[in-house]
This record gives C-alpha cells, sequence and structure tokens, in this order.
C-alpha cells in the first residue's frame, strides 16, 4: 500500500508540472505572437517611412467621374465633374515623368473614377508607353464599359502591352465575352480584387478639424506612399489627398490642401526628393481617421451624403 500511495504520490507530481509546464508553454508562445505581431508592425512603419528605390506605382485618372456611384469612395468619384485630361498636358507630364525617374516606375495604374468613360483611352495607352517601355500599365476598370469598345481599343491594349484588371462589383457584366475578347488580343486580364470575391464598401471617415495625428495617420495608413497619384503634374502620397477638391466643393468644406502636401514634379530636382518626400507624413494626414475606417460589408451606393464620410 505505501508503495501504491508513494506511486501516485509521484504521479500527482508528475501531472502537476506538466501542468505548470504546459501553461508555460502556452505563455510564452503567446508572448512570443505578441513579439512576432510587434516586430512586423514595426516592420511595416519602416518600410512605410523608408524611400522606395523607385516608385513602385503611380495612379493616374483618365476621368473623373465614374459610372457607378460607390459609397465612400476614396477617390471621390461619385462627387466629381465629368472631367477628363487634356491630352498635350498628359503627355508633357508623362514625358517629364520619364526624364525624372530615368523611366524607372513599377506600374501605372490608368484609372478613375471610370476611365473608360475617356472616349481617347487608345491615345493615353500609347503615350504612357511611349515614355515608359519597361513599367507594366494596367488598365484598373469596372468593367461594365469593355464591351462597347471598338477594335482600335483592343489592338490599342495590344500593341501598347496594356494589362485590363476590372474591379468586380455585385452588377451584371458579361465577363464570359470580355475573356474572350482578350484571349483573342492576348490581353492580360485579371481581376483587380478577386475574380470570387465580390467588392464591398469602406466607411473613409474624416475630421474636418484636421485635429488627428499626422504622423500616426501616415505610418498606419495602408495607401500612404503606396497609392501614389500623379495629379496636374503633382504627386501626391495618396489618393485621398489628391482628390479632395470633389468632397469640399461638393459639401463646401475646406480640408486644406498645402504645398507642402505634394511634390511638383517640374520643381523636384531629381529623382530622390521625390522618393525621399513621398516616405513622411504631409500635413493633409491630420483630417484622416484611420481608427474609425471601417468596411461596411456588402458594396453600397453612394446618397452623395456628408455622412459617409463622417462618424
Amino acid at each position: 500500500m505505501r508503495e501504491i500511495q508513494t506511486l501516485q504520490n509521484a504521479l500527482q507530481i508528475a501531472e502537476s508540472r506538466i501542468l505548470e509546464l504546459t501553461k508555460q508553454n502556452t505563455d510564452l508562445k503567446n508572448a512570443n505572437d505578441i513579439l512576432q505581431k510587434s516586430n512586423e508592425q514595426a516592420i511595416s512603419y519602416l518600410q512605410k517611412l523608408t524611400p522606395q528605390p523607385f516608385l513602385q506605382l503611380i495612379e493616374i485618372h483618365l476621368a473623373e467621374s465614374c459610372n457607378l456611384n460607390c459609397f465612400s469612395y476614396s477617390h471621390f468619384s461619385q462627387l466629381a465633374p465629368n472631367e477628363m485630361p487634356d491630352i498635350q498636358s498628359y503627355e508633357k507630364e508623362i514625358k517629364r515623368l520619364s526624364e525624372i525617374t530615368n523611366g524607372l516606375v513599377g506600374r501605372f495604374h490608368l484609372m478613375g473614377g471610370e476611365p473608360l468613360l475617356n472616349p481617347n483611352c487608345k491615345d493615353f495607352f500609347a503615350i504612357t508607353r511611349k515614355y515608359f517601355p519597361n513599367s507594366a500599365i494596367w488598365l484598373v476598370t469596372n468593367g461594365i464599359l469593355l464591351t462597347k469598345q471598338e477594335t482600335s481599343f483592343w489592338e490599342s491594349c495590344k500593341n501598347n502591352r496594356i494589362e485590363i484588371h476590372p474591379t468586380k462589383y455585385p452588377i451584371k457584366v458579361d465577363w464570359d465575352l470580355i475573356k474572350a475578347k482578350c484571349e483573342s488580343y492576348g490581353i492580360p486580364l485579371k481581376f483587380f480584387n478577386n475574380e470570387n470575391v465580390v467588392k464591398t464598401s469602406i466607411k473613409f471617415i474624416l475630421e474636418p478639424k484636421g485635429n488627428i495625428d499626422a504622423y500616426n495617420s501616415f505610418i498606419n495608413c495602408g495607401m500612404a506612399n503606396n497609392c501614389v497619384q500623379l495629379r496636374d503634374g503633382k504627386l501626391y502620397p495618396c489618393n485621398i489627398a489628391a482628390n479632395i477638391e470633389f468632397f469640399n466643393q461638393r459639401f463646401n468644406q475646406n480640408l486644406q490642401i498645402v504645398d507642402s502636401d505634394f511634390i511638383d514634379i517640374y520643381k523636384a530636382k531629381d529623382y530622390t526628393e521625390i522618393l525621399q518626400f513621398l516616405a513622411k507624413p504631409i500635413p493633409f494626414c491630420r483630417y484622416c481617421n484611420l481608427k474609425k475606417w471601417r468596411s461596411i460589408g456588402e458594396w453600397k451606393t453612394s446618397k452623395k451624403e456628408i455622412g459617409e464620410y463622417l462618424e
């Protein structure tokens, strides 16, 4: 009996030790997860604040307005007038951009708004390719007007190596016909979001008082120094700052854009100055309340009310 009791006591001690070690292992795993998450966040911040070796992406609007009416769109296309860039001014800008970057830009997104509202898309394709022979050029579209394009459009896409990257919305579009057309011309077609993922809406909360910490907004923003936009000869580190005029005009607001919110490609002395500028917060960041940006689930249309951008 004494031996059995001794064994039972030893077993209890062993079980207790196993439970203790298991808890320690769980605590260590949780601590490691926290450290790993903290490390990943630190790396993300460092990348945001480190100038890119060259511009990976530049967004350009071929049309300001859109034939969809998206809720709380970050480009404010549902509020924008039906305007398009002047072709001569566009070529001047692209030529200057090529000169100052030595033609080294990773990718262009020709978009909007809805770029296919511009009847001269093919001419913008040719100009972009002329000055950037080695860059990827994506047409970012909702796809509604693709089936109505003439042969000259498809030939321009083929000749200028344009990739078509549609965003899939919960609307009726003949994607089979579009896929067949792209395949017949050898044009790459890849959905911008995911062919099996239907677009959802995000509510971008702004703070018109401009009392948000600009530094924290910048380092936590997925668009900053990532969705660089060229507009009227100026490069902005994000599309919200580049297009805020449409918000201001529609709702009689004054979210200010100042000279230090952009860099003028005609005044920049070299590529390094541009890359360094884009890797730091701008004054406009004080208007973006990133902590309250959120998905609202399903895609919905805009009522063009200021409440779509306010909490």
